[in-house]
């Protein structure tokens, strides 16, 4: 064992006295004779040192600044960009105020509950921070108020003022927004009570792309995006409705209509006298008009629960299902609102067209903003003397049929149009639907009046053709014969001057003639006294 191991105990031994004479020859050198590798090791180890004791990296508060060298520290990170946040906007909560907004005293009220609800807040995790609250606010929607708080364009929401199957709205407190009050909508997004949407929806050409129908967050956020481009297309038609301030998922702020402490009542909620109910019907007809014909838009869900009574005029709101009037089921809500409307304004003793005169109004190609309201009145002296109570059993047979009936709304859509040809022949075409829709008579013919005012105009007419027949028989004789031929050799002076007398005594005459429109006016005077 001895021989095994001896060699590497002297090798060991010379290696030893190896570094101590090398270390003996550089002890008593001076630095200047030094090698260079050993120099340039010694310098790096000072710089090295110098780095780490380099006091101008820490600012005057003794925190490390920034670096972008390979081994660079940060400064510390607040605590809170770590944090979910759900808990860092959660602080906002207390802001939120959804029960029934019970006025002006609450306010109060919430202030000191905000101060009750923060000391008593527990901070924990449970199943029930998913839930959802009061059917609309779950937390995703949550979030969305919180950011709305957070940009302060919100300060505080105050209540539920209304509860609705699609939405609820809520009364909020902005200085953000060019009003005070506004309107928070928060469409329903997990609890869903308004579950036919599709057939609002499908077929649609603002929908052509397809929707998320299996998705009902992303179909609720398509719904609130509708229901604002609906309300900046009214607002373009100068219809009263209010005004969109934002839209964030499927929260929509806008303008509140009310006081400041107090939403606008409802139609339903009042009792209006005669009237103020007439003249609600009539404005409300005129809107409908313009809805359809301007807007190119249909209600698809007017009554009395969808209309605010304000300042004396009425508000339409609720528009996120209207429908495009080439919408294929738009004549079907057409009529389900000129039901609804007229149901409502003759219960309250107004006298009211017929659903389905009503219907031929807001369609008829012919009628335009020029003579729809010459038309209105016309129909509204036509309707005056009609009784006020319920129609009678085969008016109502009628109407129900009308009501449930296909309505052609092209040409391209008559199937059987042989057989209404002949009874257009036959003297039949007034119980053709789609005539009035497509522009036609009874005959089958093109218009370019209504026929109500077509009558009229025919009257006017025979009535000035008379008056005017009078006048020539008063006239001489030898006036009533005048040779308006060309004399023989005439003249391109007098022929001149020929022409230029003719068409003075026309100006002169046209001087002292009287309007249509003013004889008409006094026509109508004369038969209401």
């Amino acid at each position: 064992m001895e021989g095994q191991f001896s060699d590497a105990e002297e090798e060991v031994t010379s290696l030893t006295a190896e570094l101590t004479i090398e270390s003996e020859i550089f002890k008593n050198l001076p630095e200047d004779d030094l090698p260079p590798d050993e120099e340039e090791d010694y310098s790096d180890l000072e710089e090295e040192e110098e780095d780490e004791h380099n006091f101008d990296a820490y600012d005057d508060h003794g925190m490390l600044k920034q670096s972008s060298g390979m081994n660079s520290q940060t400064a510390p990170t607040r605590l809170s960009s770590f944090q979910p946040n759900q808990s860092v906007l959660s602080k906002y909560s207390s802001r939120m105020h959804m029960g029934t907004f019970e006025g002006q005293e609450v306010k109060k009220v919430l202030d000191r509950s905000d101060r009750r609800q923060e000391a008593e807040r527990t901070r924990m995790k449970d199943k029930s921070d998913r839930a959802t609250v009061d059917k609309v606010l779950d937390d995703r929607t949550r979030m969305v108020l919180f950011k709305l708080f957070q940009q302060e364009k919100l300060e505080k929401i105050a209540g539920n003022i209304k509860e609705g199957k699609e939405a609820n709205v809520y009364l909020a407190f902005s200085s953000t927004y060019k009003y005070d009050t506004v309107a928070v909508k928060v469409f329903k997004t997990s609890i869903l009570d308004f579950k036919d949407r599709h057939k609002y929806i499908a077929d649609e050409f603002r929908f052509r792309q397809g929707y998320a129908r299996r998705n009902p967050r992303k179909m609720v956020r398509l719904w609130a995006e509708k229901e604002k481009r609906n309300l900046e297309r009214m607002m373009k038609a100068n219809l009263p409705v209010p005004t969109p301030l934002e839209i964030r998922e499927n929260v929509l702020v806008m303008e509140f209509i009310g006081t400041k402490y107090q939403a606008a009542p409802r139609l339903a909620q009042i009792t209006p006298s005669q009237s103020k109910a007439r003249t609600f019907y009539y404005d409300l007809v005129n809107h409908m008009w313009d809805m359809y014909n301007i807007c190119r838009l249909v209600h698809a869900d007017l009554s009395e629960f969808n209309l605010l009574v304000h300042r004396d005029k009425l508000v339409i709101i609720d528009v996120s299902q209207s429908v495009e009037h080439d919408h294929p089921n738009a004549l079907e809500f057409l009529r389900r609102d000129c039901r609804e409307v007229t149901k409502f304004f003759r219960k309250h003793g107004v006298a009211v067209m017929t659903v389905q005169e009503l219907f031929h109004f807001i369609t008829d190609p012919t009628v335009t903003e020029a003579n729809k309201h010459d038309y209105l009145e016309e129909m509204l002296q036509k309707i005056a003397n009609r009784s006020l109570d319920d129609l009678p059993d085969e008016e109502k047979v009628q109407e129900e049929v009308f009501q449930n009936v296909f309505i052609p709304k092209r040409l391209d859509e008559v199937v059987h149009y042989e057989r209404d040809i002949r009874r257009a022949k036959a003297g039949e075409g007034d119980q053709l639907l789609y005539k009035t829709i497509t522009g036609l008579s009874a005959t089958l013919e093109v218009k370019n009046v209504p026929d109500i005012l077509k009558r009229d105009t025919e009257d006017a007419d025979s009535s000035e053709f008379s008056e005017d027949h009078d006048d020539y028989d008063e006239e001489d004789d030898e006036s009533k014969f005048k040779n308006s031929a060309r004399p023989r050799d005439e003249s391109p002076e007098s022929k001149k001057a020929r022409k230029k007398a003719v068409k003075d005594a026309k100006a002169e005459k046209r001087k002292t003639k009287v309007p249509k429109h003013v004889k008409k006016r006094k026509e109508k005077i004369a038969q209401k006294k």
